[in-house]
């Protein structure tokens, strides 16, 4: 490594942030938290890297603000002092960031951020950036945002960038073999999974401006005993440094977890630039069990892990799906509280905390009334996890009222109410293929294409109208108007589907025509009209109104 090439991170413009004219540009990590009461938001490459960066954040404002804290100190009390400061608190970030400030340097000779500085294969091979960039993967482009020399080079703001996201959600698969790494065989260091982060279903909130994001994720305690953090816990740049991953140390807290080195990095510079890297795996971390530990993510209970391990409980982090809303499962945020043993999902320590700080037990540090995004990121990963198949970027808006232990008879509709708009969804899917059968259309592919895609195009016109819906949700809601109101507005939308369908069949559809399988003889006739009734009577199930259950009473 030469030397004389120096880029602190403390000092030097790199994290992408966006200001409140909108505009977009590199601070320094310094500058950050002295401006972030005047940042709009984080702005950086991919949604994953403003995940990835946001917990090296929150481990430098945790570790700033400790010696400040005393084990007697009330946790929400300290949240709330720092929530209703006109800053965060920069004299003590500027002591932090000063005593630790040649860790922050890319290319220090003997402790280089977030690197293995003695890092080298037995050939002293190095690769091309492309080993630590998600948008040029290996093999096939994903996104198509780089070209030419972007591709053979970064700068080094660029590469800060993708050393922190690559930490966080480099792909799994066989990695570079380096000297004196005795997990290698062959020349060749075999896989230990993706990075931390690539594991979760990661979750964030945010407010209005990035100050308050980052005081949102900032937990000041133990959330489940309430005691301040251990001295213990402490981020990869505060511990000494590692040419080699092992595969059993076991995290000290969250903000090992936020800085897991799941991979030895080296970076190479050239000029002023970035032009190649040496990558291996770091350290292993299996995913099991670790929800006291890792805030930023919900949990599934896995019993086929259970019977596998024979244990007793195993919950694994509860990953997103890209063809499904957030707000199609709100379990991810709010978790599974129909069984206090062993609920099927758990929610996660951060939306534990926000919600005492919210509820009457927490003083309502934060009021109710605030309404907060929930930011949902992640990637799916293809091949055993050696590829990156689709990105996750979500959000909703609430109220934290919502959050808070008061709240949870709202939350219980607003699943109620995802849970109905889905099953009437799927009843016009059911209705679209009917419409396919009436006309004429007996292939599989062509009845389930019809079903699919009417499905697809309901849930991207409800999407935003469930939204705007669950973002009014407040104190004063009241549940029986609420939930009529939802009703009244998904039959509206999903009715309007229907015509559309019904208007585009041909008059075959009229006559009908046999649907195969079905029926006493084998076969029914399937006409548009009955297929209307049908879907007519599953929508009126699923999504009820007030004045349905009027008519019925008069019938009787």
């Amino acid at each position: 490594m030469v030397q004389n090439e120096s880029f602190n991170l403390v000092d030097r413009p790199w994290v992408r942030i966006r200001d409140e004219e909108g505009e977009t540009r590199e601070v320094s990590l310094l500058e950050l938290f002295e401006q972030a009461p005047h940042i709009k938001c984080l702005a950086n490459d991919l949604p994953t890297q403003d995940f990835a960066i946001l917990r090296v954040l929150l481990a430098i404002l945790q570790r700033s603000i400790a010696p400040t804290l005393d084990e007697d100190d009330d946790p929400a009390e300290v949240w709330g002092d720092l929530w209703t400061a006109p800053e965060l608190p920069v004299v003590e970030v500027r002591k932090y960031l000063c005593k630790w400030h040649d860790s922050f340097d890319l290319f220090d000779v003997q402790k280089p951020f977030m690197q293995a500085p003695g890092l080298q294969t037995a050939k002293n091979e190095v690769s091309g950036i492309k080993k630590i960039v998600a948008d040029i993967p290996d093999g096939d482009e994903l996104f198509s945002l780089r070209a030419g020399k972007g591709a053979e080079s970064l700068s080094c703001s660029e590469a800060a960038r993708w050393l922190v996201h690559a930490q966080a959600f480099d792909t799994s698969g066989i990695k570079s073999g380096t000297i004196d790494d005795p997990r290698v065989k062959g020349g060749k260091s075999y896989p230990i999974g993706t990075g931390w982060a690539g594991g979760l279903g990661g979750l964030f909130f945010e407010g209005a401006t990035l100050s308050e994001t980052i005081l949102l994720n900032l937990i000041v305690c133990d959330v489940e005993t309430g005691d301040l953090l251990s001295e213990e816990d402490v981020p990869s740049w505060e511990r000494a440094v590692a040419n080699v991953g092992v595969d059993d140390r076991f995290p000290t807290g969250r903000l090992d977890l936020y800085t897991w080195q799941s991979r030895r990095i080296r970076l190479i510079p050239e000029g002023g630039i970035v032009a190649g890297v040496v990558l291996t795996n770091g350290d292993k971390l299996e995913w099991r069990n670790l929800q006291e530990y890792e805030p930023m993510t919900s949990w599934r209970r896995s019993r086929t892990q259970e019977k596998k391990l024979k244990m007793p409980l195993v919950y694994l982090p509860r990953a997103h799906q890209s063809d499904k809303a957030l707000w199609r499962g709100l379990d991810s945020l709010f978790g599974d509280k129909s069984r206090e043993d062993a609920p099927s999902v758990l929610e996660s320590n951060l939306e534990k905390w926000v919600s005492y700080l919210a509820s009457r037990d927490g003083g309502r540090q934060l009021s109710q009334e605030y309404l907060l995004g929930v930011h949902a990121v992640g990637f799916e990963y293809g091949t055993q996890n050696s590829v990156i198949t689709n990105i996750i970027n979500d959000k909703l808006e609430l109220s934290a009222f919502l959050l808070s232990s008061e709240g949870e008879s709202l939350v219980n509709l607003a699943k109620e109410c995802a849970a109905s708009t889905s099953e009437a969804i799927f009843a016009l899917g059911d209705f679209a293929a009917n419409l396919c059968c009436a006309s004429g259309g007996s292939g599989a592919g062509e009845i389930d294409g019809a079903k699919q895609g009417s499905r697809a195009q309901a849930f991207f016109e409800i999407d935003s109208l469930f939204r705007s819906w669950l973002a009014r949700l407040d104190e004063g809601s009241d549940m029986d108007s609420e939930r009529d109101n939802w009703h009244r507005i998904a039959r509206s939308a999903i009715r309007a589907n229907a015509t559309n369908l019904l208007s585009e069949v041909g008059s075959n559809a009229i006559i009908g025509a046999p649907v195969r399988g079905k029926g006493k003889m084998g076969s029914e006739w399937m006409t548009a009209s009955r297929a209307e009734a049908l879907f007519s009577g599953a929508l009126k199930k699923a999504l009820p109104l007030e004045e349905d259950e009027k008519i019925k009473k008069e019938v009787r």
